[in-house]
């Protein structure tokens, strides 16, 4: 019983954090599945909780998560969010966050972020 909520729980903010890329990101199943290193169909068949995402794709989707809150943080407008992951980065070597995204490199850009966030600049 407890293990079955564990997991309703976790597809729930899987959902919420793909839902959220789409409608404040304009991103698609194509961009999320390249950000978590699957088949597009995959990741509609998470939205629609029809499969439950490995532990490897459930880390990524919390990565996904941390981004966005991190965003939210810095940033007041979406707009804001959304320029500065299509912008380059001195920290990231002078790359884009959403190319290292669509990589699956997300550690990269959370630590971007978190050093921004913190008071360094890019």
């Amino acid at each position: 019983m407890a293990g079955s909520l564990v997991k309703e729980l976790d597809l729930f903010e899987a959902q919420k954090t793909l839902k959220k890329y789409r409608e404040e990101y304009g991103w698609d199943n194509a961009d999320i599945a390249a950000a978590l290193q699957v088949d597009r169909r995959t990741v509609q068949r998470y939205s629609s909780g029809a499969s439950y995402p490995t532990r490897r794709v459930r880390n990524n989707i919390a990565a996904l998560r941390e981004i966005s809150i991190l965003l939210d943080g810095i940033f007041t407008d979406q707009a804001d969010s959304i320029r500065w992951l299509n912008t380059t980065v001195k920290l990231l070597k002078g790359r884009r966050p959403i190319d290292l995204i669509q990589k699956g490199k997300l550690a990269e850009v959370i630590t971007a972020l978190a050093t921004f966030q913190s008071g360094a600049f890019l």
